[in-house]
Protein backbone atom coordinates (compact mmCIF):
# COMPACT_ATOMS: atom_id res chain seq x y z
CA UNK A 1 0.00 0.00 0.00
CA UNK A 2 0.72 4.07 0.07
CA UNK A 3 1.89 3.61 3.41
CA UNK A 4 4.48 1.27 2.53
CA UNK A 5 6.47 3.86 0.25
CA UNK A 6 9.14 6.14 0.89
CA UNK A 7 8.57 9.82 1.45
CA UNK A 8 8.24 11.80 -1.64
CA UNK A 9 11.44 14.13 -1.66
CA UNK A 10 10.15 17.73 -0.85
CA UNK A 11 12.18 20.36 -3.10
CA UNK A 12 11.52 23.77 -2.37
CA UNK A 13 13.77 27.15 -3.17
CA UNK A 14 13.83 29.02 -0.40
CA UNK A 15 14.87 32.50 -1.38
CA UNK A 16 16.00 35.50 1.30
CA UNK A 17 12.61 37.64 2.29
CA UNK A 18 12.67 41.11 2.72
CA UNK A 19 11.05 43.26 5.95
CA UNK A 20 8.94 44.70 3.13
CA UNK A 21 7.91 43.48 -0.29
CA UNK A 22 9.62 46.81 -2.35
CA UNK A 23 11.95 45.27 -4.97
CA UNK A 24 10.62 41.67 -4.87
CA UNK A 25 9.02 40.61 -8.21
CA UNK A 26 6.08 38.77 -8.09
CA UNK A 27 7.13 35.56 -8.84
CA UNK A 28 9.24 35.84 -6.16
CA UNK A 29 6.19 37.16 -3.80
CA UNK A 30 4.27 33.80 -4.85
CA UNK A 31 6.74 31.53 -4.78
CA UNK A 32 7.66 32.69 -0.25
CA UNK A 33 4.17 32.59 -0.33
CA UNK A 34 3.84 28.96 -1.47
CA UNK A 35 6.18 28.23 1.31
CA UNK A 36 4.79 29.53 3.86
CA UNK A 37 1.56 28.03 2.98
CA UNK A 38 2.87 24.51 2.20
CA UNK A 39 4.61 24.64 5.78
CA UNK A 40 1.84 25.43 7.18
CA UNK A 41 -0.12 22.85 5.70
CA UNK A 42 -2.61 24.96 3.55
CA UNK A 43 -1.46 22.62 0.31
CA UNK A 44 -4.30 24.08 -1.87
CA UNK A 45 -3.18 27.99 -1.25
CA UNK A 46 0.27 26.41 -1.66
CA UNK A 47 -0.35 25.27 -5.13
CA UNK A 48 -2.05 28.46 -6.01
CA UNK A 49 0.94 30.55 -5.07
CA UNK A 50 3.51 27.96 -7.31
CA UNK A 51 1.11 28.48 -10.04
CA UNK A 52 0.78 31.52 -9.50
CA UNK A 53 4.77 32.09 -9.52
CA UNK A 54 5.56 29.87 -12.53
CA UNK A 55 2.72 31.95 -14.45
CA UNK A 56 4.89 34.76 -14.02
CA UNK A 57 8.05 33.31 -14.48
CA UNK A 58 8.54 30.12 -16.35
CA UNK A 59 11.87 29.96 -15.50
CA UNK A 60 11.08 29.08 -12.11
CA UNK A 61 10.67 26.03 -12.39
CA UNK A 62 11.49 25.32 -9.08
CA UNK A 63 8.07 26.82 -8.25
CA UNK A 64 6.85 24.09 -10.69
CA UNK A 65 8.03 21.32 -9.03
CA UNK A 66 6.89 22.36 -5.36
CA UNK A 67 3.11 23.27 -7.10
CA UNK A 68 3.66 19.46 -7.99
CA UNK A 69 4.29 18.06 -4.18
CA UNK A 70 1.32 20.20 -3.00
CA UNK A 71 -0.78 19.14 -5.72
CA UNK A 72 -0.08 15.68 -4.32
CA UNK A 73 -0.80 16.41 -0.94
CA UNK A 74 -3.90 17.94 -1.56
CA UNK A 75 -4.90 14.71 -3.08
CA UNK A 76 -5.08 16.22 -7.04
CA UNK A 77 -3.22 13.47 -8.46
CA UNK A 78 -4.17 14.28 -11.70
CA UNK A 79 -2.16 17.88 -11.51
CA UNK A 80 0.26 16.04 -9.28
CA UNK A 81 0.88 13.93 -12.48
CA UNK A 82 0.90 16.89 -15.24
CA UNK A 83 3.11 18.91 -13.14
CA UNK A 84 5.86 16.28 -12.37
CA UNK A 85 5.44 15.18 -16.20
CA UNK A 86 6.18 18.60 -16.90
CA UNK A 87 9.28 19.35 -14.31
CA UNK A 88 11.09 16.29 -15.22
CA UNK A 89 11.39 17.65 -19.23
CA UNK A 90 12.74 20.72 -18.49
CA UNK A 91 15.86 19.07 -16.21
CA UNK A 92 18.80 18.29 -16.89
CA UNK A 93 20.37 17.09 -13.92
CA UNK A 94 20.27 13.84 -13.39
CA UNK A 95 19.67 13.61 -9.31
CA UNK A 96 16.92 16.05 -9.98
CA UNK A 97 15.22 14.21 -12.57
CA UNK A 98 15.47 11.18 -10.48
CA UNK A 99 13.85 12.97 -7.73
CA UNK A 100 11.12 14.19 -9.98
CA UNK A 101 10.57 10.35 -11.37
CA UNK A 102 10.53 8.70 -8.12
CA UNK A 103 7.54 11.28 -6.35
CA UNK A 104 5.95 10.55 -10.38
CA UNK A 105 6.06 6.90 -9.54
CA UNK A 106 4.55 7.68 -6.06
CA UNK A 107 1.45 9.40 -7.44
CA UNK A 108 1.09 6.46 -10.14
CA UNK A 109 1.26 4.26 -7.64
CA UNK A 110 -1.46 6.45 -5.23
CA UNK A 111 -3.92 6.69 -8.21
CA UNK A 112 -3.88 2.93 -8.83
CA UNK A 113 -3.84 1.55 -5.12
CA UNK A 114 -7.33 4.63 -4.74
CA UNK A 115 -8.97 2.32 -8.35
CA UNK A 116 -7.63 -1.18 -8.13
CA UNK A 117 -11.08 -1.99 -6.10
CA UNK A 118 -13.49 -0.20 -8.91
CA UNK A 119 -14.71 -3.85 -10.87
CA UNK A 120 -15.52 -1.30 -13.76
CA UNK A 121 -13.60 -3.12 -16.62
CA UNK A 122 -12.69 0.43 -17.44
CA UNK A 123 -11.80 1.70 -14.16
CA UNK A 124 -9.47 -1.76 -13.77
CA UNK A 125 -7.62 -1.12 -17.33
CA UNK A 126 -7.14 2.56 -15.75
CA UNK A 127 -5.48 0.90 -12.41
CA UNK A 128 -3.57 -1.42 -14.42
CA UNK A 129 -2.18 1.72 -16.64
CA UNK A 130 -1.28 3.68 -13.44
CA UNK A 131 0.38 0.59 -11.87
CA UNK A 132 2.13 -0.16 -14.94
CA UNK A 133 3.30 3.83 -15.15
CA UNK A 134 4.69 3.47 -11.80
CA UNK A 135 7.21 0.94 -12.58
CA UNK A 136 8.17 2.84 -15.61
CA UNK A 137 8.59 6.04 -13.28
CA UNK A 138 10.48 3.86 -11.14
CA UNK A 139 12.85 2.54 -13.59
CA UNK A 140 13.34 6.43 -15.01
CA UNK A 141 14.20 7.34 -11.27
CA UNK A 142 16.84 4.72 -11.03
CA UNK A 143 18.20 5.27 -14.49
CA UNK A 144 19.39 8.50 -13.79
CA UNK A 145 20.03 7.51 -9.97
CA UNK A 146 20.96 3.71 -9.90
CA UNK A 147 22.10 4.41 -5.84
CA UNK A 148 18.30 5.07 -4.95
CA UNK A 149 18.12 2.44 -2.03
CA UNK A 150 14.32 4.14 -1.63
CA UNK A 151 13.09 4.37 -5.66
CA UNK A 152 14.89 0.58 -5.34
CA UNK A 153 11.75 -0.41 -2.39
CA UNK A 154 9.46 1.02 -4.31
CA UNK A 155 9.56 -0.50 -7.21
CA UNK A 156 10.22 -3.63 -5.85
CA UNK A 157 6.81 -2.95 -4.07
CA UNK A 158 5.05 -2.14 -7.63
CA UNK A 159 6.35 -5.28 -9.12
CA UNK A 160 5.06 -7.66 -6.60
CA UNK A 161 1.78 -5.50 -6.62
CA UNK A 162 1.99 -5.87 -10.91
CA UNK A 163 2.55 -9.96 -10.45
CA UNK A 164 -0.53 -10.22 -8.10
CA UNK A 165 -2.85 -8.49 -10.87
CA UNK A 166 -1.52 -10.39 -13.29
CA UNK A 167 -2.15 -14.01 -11.44
CA UNK A 168 -5.82 -12.63 -10.11
CA UNK A 169 -6.69 -11.91 -14.06
CA UNK A 170 -5.47 -15.52 -14.60
CA UNK A 171 -7.89 -16.67 -12.27
CA UNK A 172 -10.11 -14.50 -13.38
CA UNK A 173 -9.90 -15.49 -16.65
CA UNK A 174 -9.71 -19.24 -15.75
CA UNK A 175 -13.18 -18.74 -13.46
CA UNK A 176 -14.60 -17.02 -16.27
CA UNK A 177 -13.67 -19.81 -18.98
CA UNK A 178 -14.81 -22.79 -16.54
CA UNK A 179 -18.31 -20.71 -15.72
CA UNK A 180 -18.63 -20.36 -19.23
CA UNK A 181 -17.47 -23.76 -19.90
CA UNK A 182 -20.28 -24.53 -17.19
CA UNK A 183 -22.75 -22.89 -18.60
CA UNK A 184 -22.37 -23.92 -21.68
CA UNK A 185 -23.03 -27.58 -20.20
CA UNK A 186 -25.61 -26.46 -18.47
CA UNK A 187 -27.49 -24.76 -21.59
CA UNK A 188 -26.59 -27.95 -23.68
CA UNK A 189 -27.87 -30.43 -20.95
CA UNK A 190 -30.98 -27.91 -21.15
CA UNK A 191 -31.31 -27.67 -24.76
CA UNK A 192 -30.93 -31.95 -24.52
CA UNK A 193 -34.16 -32.22 -21.66
CA UNK A 194 -35.87 -30.07 -23.73
CA UNK A 195 -35.34 -32.04 -27.22
CA UNK A 196 -36.29 -35.13 -24.43
CA UNK A 197 -39.29 -33.61 -23.38
CA UNK A 198 -40.76 -32.28 -27.19
CA UNK A 199 -39.81 -35.71 -28.16
CA UNK A 200 -41.88 -37.66 -25.92
CA UNK A 201 -44.21 -34.87 -25.91
CA UNK A 202 -44.22 -35.64 -30.03
CA UNK A 203 -43.99 -39.26 -29.03
CA UNK A 204 -47.59 -39.22 -26.71
CA UNK A 205 -49.24 -36.60 -29.78
CA UNK A 206 -48.70 -39.41 -31.92
CA UNK A 207 -50.23 -42.51 -29.75
CA UNK A 208 -53.14 -39.72 -29.31
CA UNK A 209 -52.44 -39.38 -33.18
CA UNK A 210 -52.74 -42.89 -34.58
CA UNK A 211 -55.50 -43.53 -31.33
CA UNK A 212 -57.45 -40.66 -33.45
CA UNK A 213 -56.40 -42.26 -36.90
CA UNK A 214 -58.26 -45.63 -35.50
CA UNK A 215 -61.58 -43.88 -34.05
CA UNK A 216 -61.74 -42.57 -37.42
CA UNK A 217 -60.86 -45.51 -39.36
CA UNK A 218 -63.55 -46.92 -37.51
CA UNK A 219 -65.63 -44.45 -38.32
CA UNK A 220 -65.13 -44.58 -41.86
CA UNK A 221 -65.45 -48.38 -41.60
CA UNK A 222 -68.70 -48.24 -40.08
CA UNK A 223 -70.28 -45.07 -42.45
CA UNK A 224 -68.68 -47.32 -45.81
CA UNK A 225 -70.38 -50.06 -43.89
CA UNK A 226 -73.88 -48.13 -43.65
CA UNK A 227 -73.84 -46.46 -46.60
CA UNK A 228 -73.40 -50.52 -48.24
CA UNK A 229 -76.17 -50.87 -46.16
CA UNK A 230 -78.30 -48.29 -47.41
CA UNK A 231 -76.86 -48.92 -50.86
CA UNK A 232 -78.13 -52.35 -50.70
CA UNK A 233 -81.30 -51.29 -49.13
CA UNK A 234 -81.67 -48.91 -51.96
CA UNK A 235 -80.67 -51.93 -54.71
CA UNK A 236 -83.65 -54.36 -52.75
CA UNK A 237 -86.03 -51.35 -53.10
CA UNK A 238 -84.81 -50.48 -56.35
CA UNK A 239 -85.65 -54.43 -57.69
CA UNK A 240 -89.44 -54.53 -55.58
CA UNK A 241 -89.92 -51.64 -58.04
CA UNK A 242 -89.10 -53.43 -60.90
CA UNK A 243 -90.88 -56.25 -60.00
CA UNK A 244 -93.88 -53.72 -59.66
CA UNK A 245 -95.57 -52.24 -62.11
CA UNK A 246 -94.46 -48.56 -63.07
CA UNK A 247 -96.68 -46.19 -62.74
CA UNK A 248 -98.27 -46.27 -65.78
CA UNK A 249 -98.05 -49.35 -66.72
CA UNK A 250 -100.80 -50.60 -64.57
CA UNK A 251 -103.67 -50.34 -67.02
CA UNK A 252 -101.25 -51.24 -69.61
CA UNK A 253 -100.49 -54.89 -68.52
CA UNK A 254 -104.23 -55.05 -67.58
CA UNK A 255 -105.12 -54.15 -71.20
CA UNK A 256 -102.65 -57.42 -72.14
CA UNK A 257 -104.12 -59.32 -69.61
CA UNK A 258 -107.25 -58.40 -71.06
CA UNK A 259 -106.57 -59.30 -74.51
CA UNK A 260 -105.29 -62.67 -73.85
CA UNK A 261 -108.57 -63.46 -72.44
CA UNK A 262 -110.85 -65.55 -74.64
CA UNK A 263 -114.25 -66.94 -75.08
CA UNK A 264 -115.86 -70.10 -74.47
CA UNK A 265 -116.75 -69.87 -78.42
CA UNK A 266 -113.17 -69.18 -78.76
CA UNK A 267 -112.19 -71.69 -76.88
CA UNK A 268 -114.42 -74.44 -78.27
CA UNK A 269 -113.30 -73.82 -81.42
CA UNK A 270 -109.92 -74.19 -80.98
CA UNK A 271 -110.21 -77.69 -78.56
CA UNK A 272 -112.43 -79.10 -81.97
CA UNK A 273 -109.41 -77.63 -83.92
CA UNK A 274 -106.52 -79.83 -81.73
CA UNK A 275 -108.86 -82.86 -81.38
CA UNK A 276 -109.34 -82.90 -85.65
CA UNK A 277 -105.75 -82.56 -85.65
CA UNK A 278 -105.59 -85.34 -83.44
CA UNK A 279 -107.71 -87.71 -85.24
CA UNK A 280 -105.85 -87.07 -87.97
CA UNK A 281 -102.87 -88.12 -86.69
CA UNK A 282 -103.97 -91.25 -85.51
CA UNK A 283 -105.75 -92.04 -88.45
CA UNK A 284 -102.30 -91.56 -90.16
CA UNK A 285 -100.38 -93.80 -87.65
CA UNK A 286 -102.95 -96.57 -88.05
CA UNK A 287 -102.39 -96.52 -92.35
CA UNK A 288 -98.62 -96.83 -91.03
CA UNK A 289 -99.59 -99.84 -88.63
CA UNK A 290 -101.79 -101.81 -91.47
CA UNK A 291 -99.49 -100.99 -94.15
CA UNK A 292 -96.73 -103.10 -92.49
CA UNK A 293 -98.80 -105.72 -91.41
CA UNK A 294 -100.02 -106.35 -94.83
CA UNK A 295 -96.43 -106.58 -96.17
CA UNK A 296 -95.58 -109.06 -93.66
CA UNK A 297 -98.47 -111.39 -94.62
CA UNK A 298 -97.96 -111.70 -98.39
CA UNK A 299 -94.07 -111.60 -97.96
CA UNK A 300 -92.60 -115.32 -98.20
CA UNK A 301 -89.54 -115.91 -97.13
Amino acid sequence: MISNLKHITIFTCLFMAFSNSIGQTKEKLELNRGIDSYNNGDYGTAQDNFENAYEANNQYNGALYNAANSAYRSGDFEKATEYYEQYAGTLENKKDKAKAYHNLGNVFLKRFSGSSQNENPEEQKKSSDYLKNSIEAYKNSLRNNPKDEDTRYNLSYALSKLKQQQQQENKDQKEGKDEDEKKDEDKKEENKEKEENEDKKDGDKSEEEKEGDKDKKEGDKDKKEGEGDKEDKQNEDKDKEGDQPKPGDKNKGEEKEIEGKMSKGQIKKDLDAVNEDEKNILLKIAKQKGKKKGDNNTKDW
